[in-house]
């Protein structure tokens, strides 16, 4: 399975430098190294060592033993793709959950696509879904949203690199739900434009691709078609959706759930049971202390899907203009 270099599980800082000397050593080259906390969610266990500014202490330049001293000390400058988190408080962590090193994959197009699964009881594999990742945070680690299904270029080979990835997983007593997340970087082959994979994740939990999936499941009761990687409904229309867990702006807050409703209402944003388009919202709890919302935006095709979804967008901004009017907007997915 290609995957990127990377250490075994460590559990002290000087093993996980000792491990990042080692794997710079292996690869030269190497520009960056993620940092990875054995558990951590939606990305935010993840911090980006950047080895440029510390060229001098190369496999080339430097003994093993003052690269590993360099890097410990580097360790204090890492990019924590938690806004929240230190090095201080990151550190604590490793002796208990455990830290890898893994060589950072570069590229000037990157997406983050990933596969869903199921191991059942008696050890077969059924694969569930593909989806293209939204990633946003520092250093783009930080998952925001999804887009199902995965681009055709792709989403047939995932799918059976995640079947024998489930495969080997169930083989060591693995049950229920795991998802595999991919980086691909846009690259040429024999003239024509392809996409490079590598295997860098294995989540044997539900995620954030889970519960939009088994929305548009529950709302169609539709199936999905793994020769293909499309869902279809029971009309045989090929469905599509865009969806979050993070639409998040500032002017949002103070919005109750019956205002949402309202708003809702009036821009005709509900999901629409003949067309089987429209969104559903979640995490409406959120959204008046936090101006923080989920939704679901479902189509017929991948642009309607986002046109759906950014006519939310719209509709919220513009019932919160006039009483929000200086507030800073987050930006999700290039929205403002």
């Amino acid at each position: 399975m290609p995957h990127p270099e990377g250490s075994l599980l460590t559990h002290s800082i000087e093993d996980l430098a000792a491990a990042a000397s080692e794997l710079w050593e292996r690869n030269p080259d190497l520009k960056r190294i993620v940092i990875k906390l054995n558990e951590g969610f939606s990305g935010q266990g993840n911090a980006l060592l950047d080895l440029r500014p510390i060229a001098h202490a190369a496999p080339d330049q430097a003994s093993s033993a003052e690269r590993i001293a360099v890097l410990t000390d580097r360790f204090y400058y890492l990019s924590f793709q938690s806004a929240t988190e230190t090095w201080d408080n990151f550190s604590l962590q490793i002796p208990g959950l455990g830290a890898i090193a893994e060589a950072f994959v570069e590229g000037e197009e990157k997406r983050s696509p990933s596969v869903q699964g199921r191991i059942t009881p008696d050890g077969e594999v059924e694969i569930l879904s593909t989806h293209d990742q939204i990633l946003g945070g520092p250093d783009g680690q930080i998952f925001l949203g999804c887009n199902f299904p995965a681009d055709e270029a792709y989403r047939v080979r995932i799918q059976e690199w995640g079947r024998h990835i489930g495969q080997n997983l169930a083989d060591k007593g693995a049950l229920e739900r795991f998802g595999v997340d991919f980086i691909a970087v846009k690259c040429e082959r024999n003239g024509h434009e392809d996409w490079d994979l590598q295997a860098i994740e294995i989540n044997l939990r539900k995620g954030g691709t889970t519960h939009p999936f088994m929305t548009l499941k529950l709302l169609t009761g539709g199936r999905y078609d793994s020769t293909t990687g499309l869902f279809y409904s029971q009309q045989g229309t090929p469905k599509f959706y865009m969806a979050s867990d993070n639409l998040h702006k500032d002017r949002y807050r103070g919005l109750l759930p019956n205002d949402l409703m309202d708003i809702i209402a009036h821009h005709r944003l509900h999901f629409n049971s003949t067309s089987e388009t429209g969104t559903v919202f979640h995490l409406m709890g959120c959204l008046s202390e936090f101006g923080k919302l989920g939704l679901t935006s479902i189509g017929n095709s991948p642009q309607q899907a986002e046109d759906i979804y950014n006519r939310v967008i719209h509709a919220l901004d513009e019932e919160t203009r006039t009483s929000h009017v200086n507030a800073d907007p987050i930006i999700w997915n290039g929205q403002s």
